[in-house]
């Protein structure tokens, strides 16, 4: 029996695997911000299958193809859902390309997270159309494979045509049949798999790599969002003026308050709610000058800056959508700013400052709760803030609209002093 080429045969296997996954993946990642990984794997496997498929295409032109098993009306309809197939590989992933490149949120798509994908030059106006014909062709698809599966099976078992032997390694039946039973449980299995952890609270992992799981509530309590409540209800001229007093009558009657350096090693982290979940980041570059004699914390003057380019949560595409308009627009505003003239002991080794943050071109009241450990001239800090990002217009898009109204900031690090 004549059978397909070497090459045909890992191209075609390989293109049926690839597109199982793809169409469960498409159909069961959250629509919302959840399922970004998801989505940027989704694209990456879809250019992956328009590679694949211009490569099968050019083999196919300088391969002839073995000759067809029958005639008549079945022929042509078996040559009408191969030539569908061709055109549902080219247009799907073609049309998911435009639909990004369309798109009002511009997502940067890096190719498995190593190549970077530019987006074609479209105009926005073809994003709706770009949509409803990738929807339209993802179900064309599963309609061409469900006919595709159901021709050559009535070719192996009722015509006993063994068509399998000449599209399969070897030319074995059997591994035809392995090979396809492994593209239809490929599907099925990460579809069931895909929505089903969709459907539960997801992990995130820690500094040490271990998963955690943070629930809002204790975000919350975590960060310290009744203080900073208590705090903003102060009347800010009447604590000034009493912070200003203070000072004052402690100036010329002790020495001068420690300077302390923050030392190489700290954590600055952020994180928000998001329908349901959490997205945690950092940042990697801040710095700061801290002045505080923590007997009198009302001599403390802080100031720390934060290099806004250097948020990340871990993946590529959406530390460039924090970068974006949407977010921390750094291209306009790359640092932010927070600056407290005294602070207040709130317990034992806790206190609270209050004061200004900066960012993105606003300045709002902030209050940061934080706590001192060790003794003499080397202290370890830990602290939190919590920060309500519409005051900043941070995630003020589409993108943000399943985020949490606050946004949880910690930091921990070793300080000094001189």
């Amino acid at each position: 029996m004549a059978r397909y080429s070497t090459g045909a045969i890992i191209l075609h296997w390989l293109i049926a695997l690839a597109l199982a996954f793809e169409i469960a993946l498409g159909f069961a990642m959250p629509a919302d911000a959840s399922g970004f990984a998801l989505f940027q794997l989704h694209k990456s496997i879809g250019i992956t299958i328009l590679a694949l498929t211009l490569i099968r295409l050019g083999w196919r032109l300088a391969h002839r193809s073995p000759p067809p098993v029958e005639n008549g009306i079945t022929a042509l309809l078996a040559k009408a859902v191969h030539l569908g197939f061709y055109i549902f590989l080219l247009l799907a992933p073609l049309t998911g390309w435009a639909l990004v490149s369309t798109s009002e949120i511009q997502i940067p798509t890096v190719l498995f997270g190593l190549v970077d994908l530019p987006h074609l030059p479209l105009p926005d106006t073809l994003s709706e159309t770009a949509e409803e014909a990738h929807e339209l062709l993802a179900w064309l698809g599963i309609a061409l494979f469900v006919l595709h599966v159901a021709g050559a099976l009535r070719h192996q078992f009722l015509l006993r045509h063994r068509l399998l032997e000449r599209m399969a390694p070897g030319g074995s039946g059997a591994a035809g049949m392995v090979l396809g039973a492994a593209v239809t449980a490929l599907g099925i299995g990460a579809f069931l798999s895909i929505r089903g952890s969709a459907q539960t609270t997801p992990e995130m992992a820690g500094e040490d790599g271990s998963p955690i799981r943070i629930e809002r509530a204790e975000m919350e309590i975590a960060t310290g969002a009744s203080t900073q409540s208590e705090e903003a209800t102060a009347d800010p001229e009447t604590q000034d003026a009493d912070e200003a007093e203070a000072k004052q009558s402690l100036a010329g009657q002790a020495a001068p308050p420690p300077e302390w350096t923050i030392q190489p090693g700290g954590r600055l982290a952020f994180s928000v709610g998001n329908a349901g979940e959490t997205i945690g980041g950092s940042f990697a570059r801040w710095s700061g000058t801290i002045t505080m004699d923590p007997d009198r914390p009302e001599t403390a003057d802080i100031a720390i800056t934060v290099d806004l380019t250097s948020a990340s949560v871990g993946d590529a595409s959406q530390d460039g959508m924090l970068r974006g308009a949407e977010f921390f627009d750094t291209s306009n505003f790359a640092s932010a700013t927070f600056r407290a003239s005294s602070a207040r002991r709130t317990g034992g080794n806790s206190y609270s400052a209050r004061g200004t943050l900066d960012l993105k071109g606003q300045s709002r009241p902030q209050t940061i709760t934080f706590r001192l450990t060790g003794s003499g001239l080397t202290r370890h800090v830990e602290g939190s803030a919590t920060i309500a990002r519409a005051d900043f217009g941070i995630g003020t898009g589409s993108s943000g609209e399943n985020l949490a109204p606050n946004v949880a900031v910690s930091f921990s690090f070793d300080a000094e002093a001189r």
